[in-house]
């Protein structure tokens, strides 16, 4: 009996699994996979990506009840059950003077998701790096009954750090820890690319935003400090909450679904928004209060780039180049790659575009993994987000595919794995030198691809068997 339909949270992504289930512990998970032996499976977390890792017509596991948190103060660590999610791992941890190395933008995924898709924050790795063990399960190469391993050695520690899932069911993840921490932010407007950059030696954990139609650049500038927090942090908090959380995307999400002129657009960028933004506000705040967001407020859809600092400004300049010509106008200068007339007009990209510096990995398949043997260049993601409903965004696929397709033949961009990621395997493994590695990994953990479907064996697993 199958059942019903399962969303993602941008709901581009709908499927119906044969089965789904929630197991309790680790030995409900070995039952699960004694039972549909032979059968597709996958893992679901928050739900909250937008590419099709978790789709399968098998069996479908959620590990939310796997929440558990141990302390090893010794080892400065945390074991932690897979289905955690982050922000509760957060608290929890708070509680006794401890938080994690590095967040992404949100809190609301769970450990193994945000790790086995490489979520980052800024001026640090992403959470993958971090991870000092991983305890899967799986099926035993020789004797092919469930068991569960401890992976926390050599290059099967690099490919489980970041997996996809694709080792088998990860069931408890061990990361590092260090004290808690606060954070020095302030905005600040820019008129080029250079003078961010220049501030990012002072400000390493800042982010900044490139404003489509107007072309200005803002600056969220960041450092680790041991200020106190600052009296006014509340306030700051609830201008930030209410401001830019909730009013700043009502207003960009009816400029997107009802009010679809692009002067409307192009007026806010330009004129209203830098009124609203506060600059050179100086707050002093925890860590997590000040590099986390909200955006799992309003549905939207992501695609997310990822280009070392050679490639940054190029990158950049190309990205303005196609948004104004897919809004129907266009910016002096040349491109590599000539933009086919057809797409003039189709598709008005109304959302910041946010870019984020991430320091390379000690993984084989994050999107921040090295790109050759002692080759350790920062890597700089570049979102681009869509709040179309989901009936309207044949405009956005049609940008996100042409944007995916040039900007790896000329900046070699990765693709998010966990975000809207319409790259195809030949173009993974020119972007992945360490792929093959990652694929040896994977047939030894999974040598019949049951933990795998069609859109990771096109992408990702060259000869894996074809059916599901």
């Amino acid at each position: 009996m199958t059942h019903k339909m399962v969303y993602n949270f941008g709901k581009n992504v709908a499927f119906t699994p044969a089965a789904y289930a929630e197991p309790k512990n680790e030995e409900d998970i070995l039952q699960l996979l004694k039972h549909y032996r032979g059968q597709p499976i996958r893992v679901v977390a928050s739900r909250h990506a937008w590419s099709d890792a978790i789709r399968t017509d098998g069996l479908l596991i959620s590990v939310k009840h796997l929440d558990h948190v141990r302390l090893n103060k010794v080892q400065e660590s945390v074991r932690v059950g897979a289905g955690c999610q982050i922000k509760y791992l957060l608290q929890q941890l708070k509680s006794h003077g401890l938080t994690l190395p590095s967040v992404g933008l949100i809190d609301e995924q769970t450990v193994a998701g945000a790790t086995a898709t490489g979520t980052h924050g800024s001026g640090k790795n992403s959470l993958s790096h971090y991870i000092l063990c991983v305890r899967v399960a799986h099926y035993d190469p020789n004797t092919g009954e469930p068991t569960i391993s401890e992976i926390d050695a050599s290059s099967d520690l690099q490919a489980a750090r970041c997996s996809l899932g694709l080792l088998g069911v990860i069931v408890e993840l061990e990361m590092k820890t260090r004290a808690v921490y606060r954070v020095q932010e302030h905005s600040q407007r820019h008129e080029s690319l250079a003078s961010i950059l220049a501030a990012e030696k002072q400000y390493p954990l800042q982010q900044f935003f490139l404003m489509p139609w107007s072309w200005h650049w803002f600056g969220q500038h960041r450092l680790e400090t041991n200020q106190l927090r600052s009296h006014t942090a509340g306030i700051f908090r609830m201008y930030w909450h209410l401001g830019i959380d909730w009013c700043l995307h009502l207003i960009i999400i009816m400029l997107t679904r009802f009010l679809r002129f692009r002067a409307l657009v192009c007026g806010f960028y330009r004129f209203l928004l830098p009124l609203v933004i506060v600059r050179n506000w100086r707050v002093t705040d925890d860590s997590h209060r000040t590099l986390t967001m909200q955006h799992e407020l309003f549905r939207h859809i992501e695609i997310e780039f990822f280009v070392t600092r050679p490639h940054l400004e190029g990158a950049l300049d190309y990205v303005k180049y196609v948004i104004a010509f897919f809004g129907g106008s266009k910016l002096s200068g040349e491109v590599n790659t000539p933009i086919p007339g057809r797409y003039s007009g189709s598709y008005c990209h109304r959302y910041p575009i946010c870019v984020r510096r991430i320091l390379a990995d000690d993984t084989l398949i994050s999107m921040s993994s090295p790109i050759g043997d002692g080759n350790n260049e920062d890597w700089y993601s570049i979102s681009l987000i869509c709040y179309e409903l989901p009936s309207r965004r044949a405009g956005f696929f049609g940008f996100g595919d042409f944007l995916a397709s040039s900007m790896q033949s000329q900046f070699n961009a990765r693709c998010h794995w966990g975000k809207y990621n319409p790259l195809d395997r030949d173009a993974n493994e020119r972007l992945y030198p360490q792929l093959k590695t990652f694929r040896e990994t994977v047939r030894r953990f999974d040598s019949q691809s049951r933990f795998s479907n069609a859109w990771l064996r096109e992408v990702l697993l060259t000869d894996a068997p074809s059916g599901e």
